[in-house]
C-alpha cells in the first residue's frame, strides 16, 4: 500500500484516455494533473514536483521519451508509464534505459494503469527506505569505526603510560643516585604527556625563591642555578598556591609576560608542585606538548610522578651531594600494584 496520497502527471493528446486516467487516479485517492501536450506537460512540472507520470509516447510538440528523460530531471525519483499504440521492442529497451517503470501498450484498462503505478511508487518507496537504512547503517558503521580507533588509541596510550611507570620502576630499582633518579622521573613525565622538555625547581627560603635543579630537553644551563620569585609567574604562583597550572596558549599573560618562560621559548607549560610532608619543596614544569596541548587527564599522572620527584627533592635539600642514597621506605616511589 502507497503510504500516503501523491499527486500524478497524465500527458496523453487524446482526451478521453487522458480523463478515464485522471478519473481511475483520483477515485485511488491521487491528485491528479492533466495534460495534452509537451508544453502543457513542462508548465505542469513548473507548478508541481509529481511523484508519478504517465506519457504518451507519441505527442504532437514533443517525443514521449524525451519528455520522460525531463520529467526524471525534474524528480529522479518519478514512477514513469510510458503508454503507445505503436509498440516496439526498441522503444521498449530505450524506455527502460532511460529511466522508465512500465511500458504499457493501448487498449488498456484504466484500474491495471492505476495498479501499475501504485506498485511502482510502493517499490520506490522501498527503494527510499532501503536507502535510508544504508545511510544509517553506513552513520552506524562510520561511528564504530571511529570508536574502535578512539579504543585503540586510548589503548595505546595507557601502554604507553604503562610501560614509562615500569621502566621508571626500573630505573629507580637500578640506581641510588638522587640526581639520575629525578632525571628517571622526569624522563617518565616527557613521555607520559608528550612533552618536549621538562625541568625541576627547588623552592629555597633564603631569599624565597624557585632555584632551577636540573633540565631535560633544554640547555641546563638556561635552568639551573636560575632563580625565580616564588610570588609571581607561572612557576612561581605554582608553589605559592600549591596548585597544578596548564597553560597552552603562548600569547596568554601566564607566558608571554613570563621573563623566564619568554627567555626558554616555550608554547605551553604543564607545572605542578612538589609536595611532601605539607610542604612545597619545588615545582616539576613539562614543556611545548607535542599534540598540541597539554590535556587534563595528564594530571593524574603526572601528580603521580611529583609525588616522587618531591621525595627525591626534599632529600636533595638535606644531602645535595648526587651520591647520596635517596629514602627508601615503602611509600617513597611508585607502587605499580596500585597503578595497574
Amino acid at each position: 500500500m502507497v503510504a500516503g496520497n501523491v499527486t500524478v502527471l497524465v500527458v496523453d493528446d487524446e482526451p478521453y484516455i487522458r480523463e478515464v486516467c485522471g478519473r481511475a487516479l483520483e477515485r485511488a485517492g491521487h491528485a491528479v494533473a492533466l495534460a495534452e501536450d509537451g508544453e502543457g506537460a513542462r508548465t505542469a512540472m513548473a507548478r508541481t514536483i509529481f511523484a508519478a507520470a504517465i506519457l504518451d509516447i507519441n505527442l504532437p510538440d514533443t517525443d514521449g521519451l524525451q519528455l520522460l528523460q525531463e520529467v526524471k530531471r525534474h524528480n529522479p525519483n518519478a514512477v514513469v508509464v510510458l503508454i503507445t499504440g505503436f509498440a516496439t521492442l526498441e522503444t521498449a529497451m530505450e524506455a527502460v534505459r532511460l529511466g522508465a517503470y512500465e511500458y504499457v501498450r493501448k487498449p488498456f484498462g484504466a484500474a491495471d494503469l492505476v495498479r501499475i503505478v501504485e506498485r511502482g511508487l510502493e517499490s520506490q518507496q522501498l527503494k527510499g527506505r532501503n536507502d535510508e537504512l544504508l545511510r544509517e547503517l553506513q552513520v552506524a558503521n562510520e561511528d564504530l569505526v571511529a570508536g574502535q580507533a578512539q579504543m585503540r588509541e586510548r589503548v595505546r596510550v595507557a601502554t604507553e603510560d604503562l610501560t614509562a611507570f615500569v621502566e621508571l620502576g626500573k630505573r629507580l630499582s637500578e640506581t641510588s643516585e638522587l640526581s639520575e633518579t629525578l632525571r628517571s622521573i622526569m624522563r617518565a613525565g616527557l613521555q607520559v604527556t608528550r612533552a618536549r622538555a621538562a625541568a625541576v625547581y627547588q623552592t629555597q627560603d633564603d631569599p624565597p625563591v624557585l632555584r632551577g635543579v636540573m633540565a631535560l630537553g633544554l640547555a641546563e644551563r638556561d635552568v639551573a642555578g636560575v632563580e625565580l620569585p616564588r610570588d609571581t609567574g607561572l612557576l612561581g604562583l605554582v608553589a605559592a598556591e600549591r596548585t597544578d597550572r596548564i597553560e597552552n596558549d603562548v600569547l596568554s599573560s601566564s607566558i608571554a609576560d613570563d621573563e623566564h618562560l619568554g627567555f626558554l621559548g616555550v608554547q605551553s607549560v604543564l607545572a605542578s608542585p612538589l609536595t611532601w610532608s605539607g610542604t612545597v619543596h619545588g615545582v616539576l614544569a613539562l614543556f611545548d606538548q607535542q599534540d598540541g596541548g597539554f590535556a587534563e587527564q595528564s594530571l593524574d599522572l603526572v601528580r603521580v610522578l611529583s609525588a616522587q620527584a618531591a621525595r627525591v627533592v626534599a632529600a636533595m635539600r638535606e644531602q645535595p651531594r648526587a651520591e647520596e642514597t635517596p629514602p627508601r621506605d615503602e611509600e617513597s616511589f611508585v607502587d605499580l600494584a596500585e597503578l595497574l
